[in-house]
């Protein structure tokens, strides 16, 4: 099952805050594979359960909640992909270890939906296990055997190798009315309306 990707364990989508240096540096921090989210006032609640039906500005639960929607709540739905869903010009969350030729061997790559291609701030930063988090653009693909790419990200640039069992998943954004009746979903709520929800997949 996978599991939002709030590359991390809630929506709080973290990302890479700043600019990031042009050098590729790694120190340990705490785990979390993400992007940031638009900002917003008051303090964020989580909202967790099967939808009982939908419409363009709102979501009932099957528990009776309801969740307020507006212009700019995001949703998203996140699947598995392959090397082959990797093309030049996506932005991409990477997961990987820097190896000594500088090279980064990815664990894990997250393709980015167009709205939160929009609102993430590219850069990298060193997560826990000596792993680094790098939101970047791609900038080529190796055709030959698609399984390394180069990156480009706030004015640097890294080439990333696909480790052997390198989870990809793609975010996709979709429309709320769309959301099926008894699907899974995880929502961020501030002031009572929905700021961005993820759809549980299989």
């Amino acid at each position: 099952m996978i599991r939002f990707i709030l590359l991390g364990a809630a929506l709080a989508l973290a990302s890479c805050g700043g600019a990031a240096s042009p050098s590729i540096t790694s120190s340990p921090a705490p785990a979390a594979v993400s992007a940031s989210p638009l900002p917003s006032t008051g303090t964020a609640t989580r909202v967790q359960g099967k939808v009982q039906s939908a419409t363009a500005s709102k979501l009932t639960l099957a528990d009776g909640e309801t969740l307020e929607l507006s212009a700019t709540t995001r949703i998203t739905r996140t699947d598995p992909a392959t090397p082959a869903d990797l093309k030049p010009g996506l932005f991409v969350a990477i997961t990987a270890k820097q190896q000594p030729d500088q090279t980064l061997l990815a664990s894990m790559v997250s393709i980015f939906s167009e709205s939160l291609s929009r609102v993430v701030t590219p850069g990298q930063r060193p997560l826990a296990e000596g792993n680094l988090m790098t939101n970047a653009a791609i900038a080529s693909i190796d055709q030959v055997t698609a399984t390394s790419f180069t990156v480009t990200f706030a004015g640097a640039t890294a080439k990333v190798v696909l480790a052997p069992a390198a989870v990809i998943l793609k975010q996709t954004d979709v429309k709320a009315e769309s959301i099926a009746v008894g699907t899974t979903i995880s929502a961020s709520i501030v002031n009572g309306v929905a700021q961005s929800i993820q759809i549980q997949t299989q």
